[in-house]
């Protein structure tokens, strides 16, 4: 997010923002101080009607003067002394002590605020309507949300009086009061929920990471690998572009955090999520050629030492001409939340969802909803494991301070998210929080904030969560389809009672998020092998691991090793049966590079093959495979074994009856040239004449 100013005619500093991983800063600060130049002004309309102050001294207006000066050049400090010196000379200016509460607002002092709201109300209770809202605002701030509801609902009683009772106040308040009165059953709400679930927040320490990971410039977004070693965040300096950086742990400390390489461009990225089988990452890319909007969603795929490989814009519908931003991936990779600010939504950035259709492509994107967006901005969601509790920051619900974190559980029977309640202190202070983060472990949680205490801009900080805030536990399993007799991989669809399929990778691997103490019903139908069936109970687990399953699937024909031919003999060495005369044919299949299917040609060559040895014979059959000297010499071992398998399989599908199948895959030829004749299976049928 870059940001440039430029003053209007009336001198007031506007805000222009050219998006970035995340959106721009609420603009409630600077409408913020609009609305106390109006207050303010007004006192000038009325300074004859304060109480005890008919005459307004020349010192006293002169020193206002210079306080309202430096309120709107954002000068909060020196504005609080101008409003001081005004009350030392008239002590009962209500327009002063408003200016106070004001400037203790904008600094953030909300304990103060409160003080000097409540002097105004004190002094003239008919002073302002709009200062009742914002006394409860205060409060709520302060965590005094009891004294919040009372003041909401003073406010709301207050609304049924005509607009004049308050005086040019309540004249020049009525444009802001509407959005007030729109915000108001919201407030109203959030305090209640707040008094209710209080008890919930038990969070004791917010710790900051050190300046291995903070810096004097910006970082936010923290994403933590399942075992907590690996951090990837955002980092940015100054009105530079974003970048995507990594640290790790060693020796117990996070090494200094670096750019990840060969990732970054000249332009913003970062924001990322890996789904948490650890192979692929979501990340934010803004304005790279391929970029739709100012800013897209990208995914990586990430290799098993959790590097970057490659990575591309999502596909499907999540992406659009308008931003997209700071992706949530469920635990399984099947439902994408974003933050957008698409048509259709409440205003500001939104929060939407997708699903992935069965192509892997994301269908349309739909908002959450009323009760998760305000007209302001909410962004940076973050889906717990059990995809139940949704974590996110806003501007627009009733908050702490600039930005909170809030949270939200899934209503199954209302089938929506319930009212968001704000985590409180010490997570959320008067500053800005953002990029809220659960650790796969569900009790450590990671928050972005600009609180002063930190090395500068945002820090990344750490705490612990009570247990009542993940939800219910969910083990990260991760199985594995193998061929019984070789224990090579095999890709096939993973049937799961209640669940569909799932289809393995070329590693054979599958990764599946289940509920701890959850029985797994798995089943396996693939063709050259018997059919699989198993039960797995599956325990409560840590998830700095996974847990691991081992599904073997045994062949539906046997694999030998090479055995001479046995002569028959009797006690006296005696030959009873002598084997009749052999004879051998021989046939090379030929595959093309890193392939382990036939070609049509070569598909046609062996048949006919097949079908001379058809009504023969046959004694043995041997099957070797081999593969180039391109590229790892496990994986090309690998390839000539499922090079040589596929044969088999072509053969006993082919009714070529025969009790013994000799098959080998011996990796790769040497050969600086005619590497394509060393991609081959050489095929050898014995037969008894």
């Amino acid at each position: 997010m870059v940001e440039s100013k430029k003053a209007d005619s009336f001198g007031h500093w506007k805000i222009q923002f050219s998006y970035g991983v995340y959106p721009p800063k609420t603009m409630a600060m600077s409408k913020k101080i609009v609305l106390l130049f109006i207050y303010l002004c007004v006192f000038w309309l009325s300074a004859q009607a304060q109480p005890g102050n008919t005459v307004l001294t020349p010192q006293a207006a002169q020193y206002y003067r210079e306080a309202e000066e430096a309120l709107l050049r954002r000068d909060y400090k020196q504005a609080v002394k101008g409003f001081e010196k005004a009350l030392k000379i008239q002590p009962g200016l209500t327009a002063a002590n408003k200016g106070l509460a004001a400037c203790y607002e904008l600094l953030k002092d909300y304990g103060k605020a409160v003080t000097y709201y409540e002097k105004v109300i004190a002094s003239d209770s008919m002073y302002s309507r709009a200062i009742f809202y914002q006394l409860a605002e205060a409060h709520y701030k302060i965590g005094q949300y009891d004294k919040a509801l009372q003041y909401f609902r003073t406010y709301e009683r207050l609304l049924k009086q005509p607009a004049e009772s308050f005086g040019l106040h309540g004249e020049r308040e009525i444009k802001s009061e509407l959005k007030y009165a729109e915000k108001l059953p919201i407030n109203i709400k959030a305090s209640e929920v707040s008094l209710d679930s209080i008890k919930f927040v038990n969070v004791t320490d917010v710790i900051n990471l050190g300046t291995a990971i903070n810096t004097q410039a910006d970082e936010y977004f923290p994403f933590l690998s399942n075992d907590q070693q690996l951090i990837y965040y955002t980092h940015r300096k100054g009105d530079k572009d974003e970048d995507l950086y990594y640290s790790r742990i060693t020796e117990g400390r996070w090494r200094k955090g670096e750019p990840v390489k060969d990732f970054n461009t000249g332009e913003n990225e970062g924001m990322s999520t890996m789904v948490r089988d650890g192979r692929r990452m979501y990340f934010t890319a803004c304005a790279r050629q391929g970029v739709l909007g100012t800013c897209d969603i990208w995914v990586a795929e990430i290799d098993t030492q959790q590097i970057i490989q490659s990575f591309e814009s999502a596909t499907g519908m999540v992406n659009s001409d308008y931003w997209e931003s700071q992706a949530s991936i469920s635990c399984d990779g099947s439902v994408l939340f974003f933050a957008s600010n698409r048509k259709g939504g409440m205003g500001g950035a939104d929060l939407w969802y997708c699903l992935r259709g069965s192509d892997g492509r994301w269908g349309a994107p739909i908002n959450l909803g009323p009760k998760i967006n305000t007209p302001e901005d909410e962004e940076a969601p973050f889906i717990t494991n059990d995809g139940k509790t949704l974590y996110f920051s806003s501007t627009g619900h009733l908050g702490l301070g600039e930005q909170d974190i809030f949270m939200s559980w899934y209503d199954e029977r209302a089938k929506e998210w319930a009212t968001p309640i704000n985590l409180g202190p010490p997570v959320n202070t008067p500053y800005r929080e953002l990029g809220f983060f659960l650790s796969a472990d569900g009790f450590t949680g990671y928050v972005a904030s600009d609180r002063p205490d930190g090395h500068g801009g945002m820090d990344i900080y750490r705490f612990r969560l009570s247990d009542k805030l993940f939800g219910d536990p969910i083990t990260f399993v991760e199985g594995y389809l193998r061929d019984s007799v070789l224990m090579t991989p095999l890709e096939a669809k993973v049937e799961i009672a209640g669940r569909g399929a799932i289809q393995t990778g070329p590693d054979g691997r599958f990764f599946i998020c289940v509920g701890a103490d959850e029985t797994l019903d798995l089943g396996v139908q693939k063709r050259g092998y018997k059919p699989y069936h198993n039960d797995f109970v599956i325990p409560e687990w840590n998830n700095r691991t996974y847990y691991t399953l081992e599904l073997l699937l045994q062949p539906t024909i046997s694999f030998i090793a090479n055995i001479p031919p046995v002569i028959k003999t009797d006690s006296t060495q005696n030959i009873v049966d002598k084997p009749k005369s052999n004879r051998t044919f021989t046939h090379t299949v030929f595959f093309e590079f890193d392939k382990h299917t036939m070609e049509a040609p070569e598909l046609s060559r062996l048949d006919e093959f097949a079908k001379l040895m058809k009504n023969k014979k046959i004694q043995r059959v041997e099957i070797i495979g081999f593969s180039d000297d391109i590229g790892a010499e496990a994986y090309n071992l690998r390839l000539s074994e499922e090079r040589a398998k596929g044969i088999a399989l072509f053969l006993v599908q082919n009714n070529i009856v025969v009790d013994q199948i000799y098959m080998e895959g011996k990796g790769e030829l040497d050969g600086k040239q005619n590497k394509e004749l060393n991609r081959k299976v050489e095929v050898r049928v014995m037969t008894i004449e």
